[in-house]
């Protein structure tokens, strides 16, 4: 349609009033925010591997809609004072219960049968039925937080097909019907539909959600977890191919700083949006890495998932304070390897020596990735501590001491 530069339906009145759209955005704004941070805090117990990487790239979905939605909201005559304000507590109350989910398959059915479904149901109509002139801007948020949530749906669905083939336990019926009863009870993701008038009682919520202080990974189908590198068994004595292979591996395991950032991101409250939004894309940045790893090992026909899997970066600082475990790793670990331009050496070894162009191009873009990272480190570690870029750098060598030398340890027993 050349008219109206294409928009369709230009001339009917919309749905959505100013005030009304400000109300509804607020409560999506709440659902993306709270359900990466939900997300964050069940990482390190959720055990399946494509589970754990898909809750890091949407924990980074969710935070980038979050942040559209930041910005359009003011825009509608609403003060930004009101975008950390809960909008519903029975919208509370369902995060509260969802954080509580006791398995792989009771968070999956509950994030991607129950609550994803319905805030794409909520999306589409709201595209379809505000005024398609004056809330371009809405429907333009919209549109990329649709594509977002019918991948994710979709992923969701083979997800839940492969945990049932060997998870299921019927435990997640009752839990997903429990979180549904809940988003009805606030009228669904929109707000509009019928309201109970009793208020919904708690679950499992009755008590605070505790952050596991060790990462779990799933002994049904892959290697226990260990503290010490292991590496890939039966290689030919070459030590080019050695190296490159513990390379791979050690991509592939950083997995462990995926759990210690989502760590970081569900303890630390009240720090402002952007500190949330930045570490969204460091554990995303992470979990790309360790499928940098998965993606060569498997390339070069390496069975790595049986492989006994290293968790020590966040089970060596699960104790720590949010401030100490995030200075020992966007410090200690990624400016420290800046410092001593150890990501440009081993991209070069990919490249001259290894010659092996897949790793080359991760090698080149983790380098990349990690100098990101130690600038976040530097913008947050500060703030997060609560003293200058001098001591943070002083508490991270400390830090570093400590991990080394109990990761030397496990690796003594280990070869003893």
């Amino acid at each position: 349609m050349l008219t109206y530069t294409g928009i369709e339906n230009p001339l009917a009145v919309g749905a959505y009033s100013i005030e009304r759209n400000s109300v509804v955005l607020q409560r999506y704004r709440y659902l993306h925010e709270s359900l990466f941070r939900m997300a964050a805090g069940q990482l390190p117990n959720r055990e399946n591997w494509d589970l754990r990487l898909g809750i890091c790239r949407h924990i980074y979905e969710d935070a980038e809609a979050a942040q559209a939605l930041r910005k359009r909201i003011p825009e509608l005559r609403t003060s930004s004072n009101l975008l950390g304000r809960e909008p519903d507590p029975r919208l509370t109350l369902m995060m509260e219960e969802l954080v509580h989910a006791e398995s792989d398959l009771e968070w999956a059915v509950a994030v991607y049968e129950v609550i994803r479904p319905a805030m794409l149901e909520a999306y589409r109509e709201h595209q379809r039925f505000t005024q398609q002139i004056v809330d371009q801007p809405t429907i333009r948020l919209l549109k990329h937080a649709i594509a977002d949530l019918e991948e994710q749906v979709a992923w969701g669905a083979e997800l839940i097909a492969d945990l049932r083939s060997y998870q299921d336990t019927g435990a997640e019926a009752a839990f997903a019907h429990h979180i549904r009863g809940l988003l009805e009870s606030a009228g669904g993701v929109s707000g509009g539909g019928e309201r109970s008038p009793e208020m919904p009682r708690r679950l499992r919520s009755h008590v605070a959600y505790a952050i596991p202080l060790r990462s779990r990974r799933d002994s049904r189908r892959m290697g226990g977890t260990t503290w010490a590198r292991t590496g890939m068994d039966n290689l030919a004595d070459d030590a080019v191919l050695r190296r490159l292979v513990m390379m791979m591996r050690v991509r592939q395991e950083e997995m462990t700083a995926c759990d210690l950032i989502a760590g970081v991101i569900y303890s630390q409250q009240h720090m402002p949006w952007d500190f949330y939004y930045d570490l969204a894309r460091h554990i995303w940045d992470e979990a790309r890495h360790a499928m940098f790893g998965q993606a060569a090992l498997e390339a070069d026909g390496y069975d790595w998932i049986g492989r006994p899997q290293y968790t020590s970066d966040y089970d060596v600082n699960a104790e720590k304070i949010p401030a100490a475990q995030y200075a020992w790793l966007s410090i200690g670990i990624e400016e420290g390897a800046m410092i001593t331009q150890a990501k440009k050496k081993e991209y070069e070894f990919c490249r001259n020596e290894a010659k092996h162009p897949l790793m080359e191009q991760f090698q080149d873009y983790d380098w990349a990735d990690e100098i990101v990272h130690a600038n976040l480190g530097r913008k947050w570690s500060p703030e997060l501590m609560g003293e200058e870029l001098v001591f943070v750098r002083e508490v991270a060598k400390k830090e570093l001491e400590h991990f080394w030398a109990e990761v030397s340890k496990a690796q003594r027993e280990r070869t003893q």
